[in-house]
C-alpha cells in the first residue's frame, strides 16, 4: 500500500510537469538520475558484500537486460500518462500487466492460481474496457493523442517482465537497493542519451526551471519510496502478481486525485471502469 500511495504522487506530479509543457523524457532523466544517485548513497555501506556476491555475474545480466525494459516501460507509460485525458486511464491499462505476470508467475516459479483468481482477472479486464471505451473522450482527444492507448500496453508488457526479473534477483539474495540502483541507473544512461538534446530546452526557462525542480524532486522521492516497497513486495509475495494487484490499487488515488489537482475529467462509465479494476485486484489478492 506504501508502493501504491508513493506510485500515486509520482503519476500526479508528472501529470502536472506535462500540463506545463515538459516532455516525459525530460522529467524521466531527473527522476532517474536522482534515483540512482539515492539508492547509491543507501547502498555505500554494503557495497562491498554485493562486490563479493557469488551471484555477481548472474545478477549484472539479468539487471541488465531489466534496465532496458525499465527504460522502455517508463518512457512508454511516462508518455501515455501525459497524452491520456485522465492520468488514473494510462495508469489502468497499464495495470493489466498483473495478467501476464500471474500467469508467467505460475510457469516460472510455480506459483498458486486457482479459478477464483481467473475471475479477478476478468473483472480487471472489463474495467479496462469501461475505461478505454469512451466515445466522448476519444472525440475530444483522439485527434492529438491517438497512440496513448498503444503506449500504455507496451508500459504494461515491459514492466511484467521486470517484475519477473526482479522475483529472480530476489531469490538469488540481492534487495531493493542492489536491484533498484542498477535498474534506475541504467534507465537512466538510456534515456539520457535518447533525450540530452531536450535536457537544454529544460534550463532554457529560467522560470519554468523553477516550477520544475521541486516538483521533479517531489516526484523522485515518491518513486524511490515506492522502488523501494516495491521490491520489497515483491520479494515477500508467494506471486509477484499478487503484489502488483496490490501496488496497482493506486489507480483509484490517481484517477480521483487528479480531478480537483489537475483539472482533469471523470465519468461515471471510467468511473465503474476503476472500482471493477479494484474489486479484480481485491479477489487476487484474498
Amino acid at each position: 500500500m506504501f508502493a501504491a500511495l508513493s506510485l500515486a504522487g509520482m503519476v500526479l506530479c508528472t501529470r502536472f510537469l506535462g500540463n506545463k509543457g515538459f516532455s516525459s523524457k525530460q522529467i524521466l532523466i531527473f527522476i532517474l538520475g536522482l534515483n540512482a544517485l539515492s539508492f547509491l548513497a543507501l547502498l555505500i555501506p554494503s557495497f562491498d558484500t554485493f562486490i563479493n556476491s557469488a551471484n555477481l555475474s548472474i545478477f549484472l545480466i539479468i539487471i541488465a537486460i531489466a534496465g532496458v525494459l525499465s527504460c522502455i516501460g517508463n518512457l512508454t507509460d511516462f508518455t501515455a500518462v501525459i497524452k491520456a485525458p485522465n492520468p488514473g486511464f494510462a495508469d489502468a491499462i497499464k495495470s493489466s500487466n498483473i495478467l501476464l505476470t500471474l500467469f508467467l508467475s505460475m510457469l516460472l516459479f510455480h506459483s498458486q492460481f486457482s479459478f477464483g483468481k481467473l475471475l479477478g482477472a476478468v473483472f480487471i479486464i472489463i474495467g479496462i474496457a469501461l475505461l478505454v471505451v469512451d466515445k466522448k473522450s476519444a472525440q475530444k482527444n483522439e485527434k492529438l493523442s491517438s497512440n496513448w492507448k498503444v503506449l500504455a500496453i507496451i508500459g504494461a508488457v515491459c514492466f511484467s517482465i521486470v517484475t519477473l526479473f526482479m522475483k529472480k534477483l530476489t531469490q538469488l539474495n540481492f534487495g531493493a537497493l542492489e536491484i533498484g540502483l542498477f535498474t534506475s541507473g541504467i534507465a537512466f544512461v538510456f534515456i539520457l542519451i535518447s533525450g540530452r538534446k531536450e535536457i537544454k530546452n529544460c534550463f532554457s526557462n529560467k522560470e519554468k526551471i523553477k516550477i520544475f525542480l521541486p516538483v521533479v524532486v517531489l516526484a523522485s522521492a515518491f518513486s524511490l519510496v515506492a522502488g523501494i516497497f516495491n521490491i520489497k513486495g515483491i520479494a515477500l509475495s508467494p506471486n509477484p502478481g499478487y503484489h502488483d494487484a496490490i501496488r496497482n490499487s493506486r489507480i483509484l488515488f490517481a484517477t480521483l486525485l487528479s480531478v480537483p489537482l489537475l483539472g482533469a475529467t471523470i465519468n461515471k462509465q471510467s468511473f465503474l471502469g476503476v472500482i471493477a479494476i479494484l474489486i479484480g485486484m481485491a479477489i487476487l489478492v484474498i
